[in-house]
């Protein structure tokens, strides 16, 4: 028998770049927004006279329909076509921010909030989904994943100090007023760069009990976690909120394997140890840094006694990190492959940690915060490119969507976990040692600590799990081989 020709070599054009460009750009909408209305909240709230309740709701109102409804978003990619819900969920985003920048009052605000946060659970799965449609499997994909990975971690950063500088400047409403023009780049020029790819409704039904009952249990999950800050853990509202959760869920998974036509998540995916292990490694991982970043500049914030700019660009450092060791992923799975790729970046975050729980009371910036938060970094960064690999592997194209928001999902409801834990520790230890008069420096720095030592423990469990669950080493032309392992999938 004839051995088949190998595949062509891909050639990277302008066509190309530019379509990650485009798909670069719509992820940061979401990363950008958070971070920019974060600084900005203190501004907002006087401007628009927030009651307590009512500004915690500016992040929850975004973060509800974010979370609830990623996995309805990335079914729909799948059937109606990526490009479109694309650009539906960009338009949707951008009306919204200009609602948003002209909201006259709080009810207003949190509407249009929620608004913008259901565009950019339509979005954000597209950019991941597209990336593996728009670039062949292999060198190519892994580095259009580590640009993409690279440049979502640094938005963090650039909307904090985007945030500072807007509202000093321009003003609050600047930072809504912003998304506009670039909303409008991004439709634009997905509309002639990105692939319009073909709709695969035919022969097929769209599972609308999945939706509702996925979508009800992310968003109830999420309201349940978000809402801790008022509610604790054990108290009455929030048991009830996650009893409801584990209803909707169960009932969820029922569906799916028994009744479900064409289930919106079949749940053949999670016998994929690629999928499952690399989903898993990244709640755990967002649950660690999610609470990182919020330690740390709270730190500045209430103990060095830092602006809020001034705790924005002392984040730089960090992002540069991400970034460049983002960067070297590929070229780390391609020698070592993507289990012990995930393995060493969760280790050298660990260490990162493991020395931010050591913080002092009068702490010094470059000694103390910038060099952990950068070792972190260059873990984080390392561990985003093998965990997008994975995810991705083994999953037919025309499931590409979901698997993509089922990674986004684990990253959103594990980072708001985390840090909804995270803060409780944190909060906790603070009251603790202030009822035992220490002065108020050293009660917030010894509930820090406690909260970086529950991060650390969160790291090592995301090691164990690379090395248990990511068994597909991933090395040289490999990661290509698991492309096909489970293609079968339904």
């Amino acid at each position: 028998m004839t051995p088949s020709a190998p595949p062509a070599a891909f050639t990277w054009t302008r066509r190309h770049v530019i379509a990650l460009v485009v798909l670069c750009l719509a992820a940061l909408l979401d990363t950008i927004d958070v971070t920019v209305v974060n600084v900005a909240m203190p501004t907002i709230r006087t401007a628009l006279h927030f009651s307590e309740g009512g500004l915690a709701w500016m992040v929850n109102a975004y973060m509800v329909p974010f979370g609830g409804f990623l996995l309805l978003a990335g079914r729909a990619g799948d059937v109606l076509g990526r490009r479109r819900v694309l650009l539906a969920g960009t338009a949707l985003f951008t009306a919204a921010s200009l609602a948003s920048a002209l909201a006259p009052d709080e009810t207003v605000m949190i509407i249009t909030r929620a608004a913008e946060g259901l565009g950019a659970a339509f979005v954000v799965p597209m950019t991941l989904a597209m990336l593996s449609s728009v670039f062949p499997a292999g060198p190519a994909r892994n580095r259009a994943f580590a640009t993409w990975g690279g440049v979502s971690a640094v938005a963090g950063t650039l909307g904090l100090i985007a945030g500072g500088l807007l509202v000093s400047a321009a003003g609050w409403r600047w930072i809504f007023f912003i998304n506009i023009p670039v909303g409008a780049v991004v439709i634009a020029a997905a509309l002639r760069y990105l692939p319009a790819d073909r709709p695969q409704q035919a022969g097929r039904h769209f599972d609308v009990i999945g939706a509702l009952t996925s979508t009800g249990t992310a968003s109830l999950l999420a309201y349940a976690i978000v809402q801790t800050q008022t509610h604790p853990w054990g108290s009455a509202r929030t048991i009830t909120l996650l009893a409801g959760a584990a209803v909707l869920l169960a009932g969820f998974l029922a569906h799916e394997h028994f009744t479900a036509q064409d289930p919106l998540m079949p749940l053949g995916l999670w016998r994929n140890r690629s999928v499952a292990g690399s989903n898993l490694v990244s709640a755990l991982l967002s649950s660690a840094i999610f609470a990182m970043f919020y330690s740390t500049t709270l730190y500045q914030q209430q103990v060095l006694g830092y602006s809020a700019l001034r705790t924005g660009l002392a984040y730089i450092p960090l992002g540069l990190s991400i970034l460049v060791s983002a960067s070297a992923g590929p070229a780390v799975v391609s020698r070592i492959g993507v289990r012990f790729a995930t393995a060493a970046g969760s280790l050298v975050a660990l260490a990162g940690l493991i020395m931010l729980a050591r913080l002092p009371v009068s702490g010094h910036l470059l000694s103390n915060l910038i060099g952990p938060e950068v070792i972190v970094g260059l873990g984080a960064g390392l561990v985003l490119i093998p965990t997008s690999v994975a995810a991705m592997s083994g999953v037919p194209a025309e499931r590409s969507g979901i698997a993509s928001a089922l990674l986004n999902v684990s990253r959103q409801l594990g980072g708001a976990l985390g840090l909804a834990v995270i803060s409780t520790v944190v909060t906790t230890r603070t009251a603790s040692a202030l009822a035992a008069r220490h002065s108020q420096a050293a009660a917030l720095t010894g509930g820090f600590r406690a909260g970086f030592a529950v991060s650390a423990g969160l790291m090592v469990a995301t090691v164990i799990t690379a090395l248990l669950l990511l068994r597909e080493d991933g090395r040289g032309t490999s990661v290509n081989m698991i492309e096909l392992q489970t293609a079968g999938l339904s």
